[in-house]
């Protein structure tokens, strides 16, 4: 997975850093729209299969404007989205909910289009955000990839103390 590192509202860039996070479950949750998303990070937080994922209703009760990818530890990708009522709509409810991906990649945010037809044309995730940030206003490098399976953490091999012969 990957990502630019622009959250901008209004045409105005308000942070950079990462948009994407391991969870403990080992999945990987990418985010678009709202810079605070630790509601519905907190969701997902031990997702490892399908059926842990998050009612509608409780993706709903958040509350917060959010568009979001979710790749779960074995690989299936869902598209997440929280979207608030429209200005004229007569319900005035929140609507959105989690659907998952056929193709196996996906894009969110501002940039998509340019980097969901990067992906159509065989560019890696990196390669792809690289175009949206060409191409976008609103999508500002640097490039943060994140694998989906967590690299092993190779310890340092600790040499045997050797004695010395002390000469006397």
């Amino acid at each position: 997975m990957a990502c630019d590192s622009c959250y901008a509202e209004s045409d105005m860039v308000i942070t950079k850093r990462t948009k994407i996070v391991r969870l403990a479950s080992g999945a990987l949750l990418g985010s678009a729209g709202d810079s605070d998303s630790r509601h519905v990070d907190v969701l997902f937080t031990h997702v490892k299969t399908p059926r842990g994922l998050p009612t509608r209703k409780q993706l709903l009760d958040c509350q917060i404007d959010y568009h979001g990818l979710l790749v779960l530890p074995k690989g299936r990708v869902y598209f997440v989205a929280i979207c608030q009522p429209e200005k004229d709509s007569p319900h005035g409810h929140w609507t959105g909910g989690i659907d998952e991906i056929s193709e196996g990649y996906h894009s969110i945010g501002s940039g998509s289009p340019h980097a969901l037809t990067a992906m159509d044309f065989g560019k890696s995730a990196k390669d792809a955000v690289a175009v949206a940030c060409r191409r976008d206003l609103n999508s500002r490098p640097p490039i943060h990839v994140v694998p989906l399976k967590k690299p092993p953490v190779v310890q340092p091999k600790v040499k045997p103390k050797v004695k010395r012969k002390t000469k006397r």
